[in-house]
């Protein structure tokens, strides 16, 4: 007896090969045929959710937000875990639906993502499916997918990467969906051209870089406002701050290298805090820090939640972030819209997105990082200047963009899938 996943290729091989007989994946990738007024349903699968958020859980939850104010027309339906239900209680509009659908453990969601999924959308009728972590379906129906890539690390710097995310079978599963999608959106130009460069055989047109947004509760703050969340976190002096996991691609050991130097030459008084939850290699940095020269003085006070951390980021004297790569970086940007100066890694995402606003050194120079971090604690006028340029910067950046531009992928599917489908049909009658 053949096996599920055995069947669900069978039947994908089956669509492609009736796509390729009636014309449909030679349809430009240019069509902008317009529907009139019917709404097109849309599958969205938010079982990626994590229960602390990071960096894609963010993008997730902030691209329906702001889907659900922009679009009142399309029909949605959300796939969650049982798990994140509270999440969506009370705030969607009625053209979203919310079905539950499996619990967050890895081998029940990937069954559900891979098979369940897109039969379960084919029976409500979705007509797009927005696969927006990395993996499609093995099943992929007669749906149009988007799919989205948010870096491509685990090729890059797959040292950087836990043993499941730098393994043969992941970066396959990647490379497969890349391939399979009728579309891919990436947030940055660098993370389009790293995939063109993994994939030359992918038609750059396919594509799209539609960058993420920084929130609105993201913005200066009176020192009155901020001193409950800093007190909380036994942050009452002066601080320097990075957020983001703790893990080796964050580059973090370079950071704390630095601020040690600060420290001997006597060339800074704030502390440093490196705010976000423990990812994994960090064994190297915790011995780091627990030198006797950094014992008091560097702050790890684990994940923030998303009510506490703008908060952090406006009470900072300066931000750090130098990663060695990133497929957006959203951090320094929240951190520039809370009106701090920021240093970043002038390297991928993060020279696209910040140059001109940020202080920007090599991710691999300890002491262009030094002196970075010396001029803006000391040099005023520079100080200002960077909290200025930052500020203009952060504010090109906005979730509502996001959301119509990923729309608009929806809509170009959806049309293509109409386009392409009655083609076939009329092909199939002459």
């Amino acid at each position: 007896m053949r096996s599920l996943p055995d069947k669900a290729k069978e039947m994908d091989q089956k669509t492609i090969a009736r796509e390729q007989q009636t014309g449909v994946e030679d349809c430009p990738a240019s069509i902008h045929e317009s529907r009139g007024s019917r709404p097109i349903h849309v599958a969205v699968d938010l079982t990626a959710l994590l229960p602390e958020a990071t960096g894609v859980d963010n993008y997730l939850m902030r691209l329906i937000m702001h889907l659900s104010r922009i679009d009142q027309t399309n029909h949605y339906t959300l796939f969650v875990n049982y798990e994140d239900l509270d999440l969506f209680r009370g705030w969607p509009p009625p053209n979203f639906t919310i079905i539950p659908c499996c619990l967050r453990p890895r081998p029940v969601r990937l069954v559900w993502q891979q098979i369940g999924l897109p039969l379960v959308a084919r029976f409500l009728g979705a007509e797009v499916i927005h696969s927006p972590s990395f993996i499609m379906p093995l099943y992929r129906g007669k749906q149009r997918h988007l799919l989205t890539i948010h870096d491509m690390t685990s090729f890059s710097l797959p040292e950087c990467h836990i043993p499941l995310r730098r393994s043969t079978l992941y970066r396959h599963a990647i490379l497969t969906s890349i391939r399979r999608a009728h579309l891919v959106s990436v947030p940055s130009r660098f993370t389009r051209q790293a995939i063109l460069e993994f994939m030359p055989e992918i038609p750059p047109e396919r594509i799209h870089v539609i960058p993420e947004g920084v929130g609105e509760e993201f913005h200066p703050r009176a020192a009155n406002d901020v001193q409950h969340a800093r007190s909380r976190l036994q942050l009452n002096g002066p601080y320097i701050l990075y957020v983001g996991t703790i893990e080796p691609r964050k580059n973090l050991q370079r950071l704390v290298e630095s601020y040690e130097r600060l420290i001997a030459k006597g060339d800074v008084r704030e502390h440093l805090v490196l705010a976000g939850r423990l990812g994994w290699g960090y064994e190297g940095l915790l011995a780091q820090v627990n030198s006797p020269a950094l014992r008091d003085r560097v702050h790890l006070p684990g994940y923030i939640s998303q009510s506490d951390l703008p908060l952090l980021y406006a009470a900072a004297r300066l931000f750090v972030y130098p990663s060695l790569q990133e497929g957006f970086g959203l951090p320094p940007l929240e951190a520039m819209a809370c009106g701090v100066p920021t240093i970043a890694s002038l390297a991928s995402s993060l020279a696209e997105n910040l140059q001109g606003a940020a202080e920007l050194v090599s991710p691999d120079d300890t002491e262009a990082l030094t002196a970075a971090m010396k001029r803006l604690l000391h040099d005023s006028q520079l100080h200002a200047e960077r909290r200025a340029s930052g500020l203009a910067r952060a504010a090109q950046f906005r979730w509502q963009e996001t959301a119509r531009q990923t729309l608009n992928c929806y809509k170009i599917l959806a049309a293509r899938r109409d386009h392409c489908y009655s083609y076939g049909r009329h092909s199939r009658t002459n």
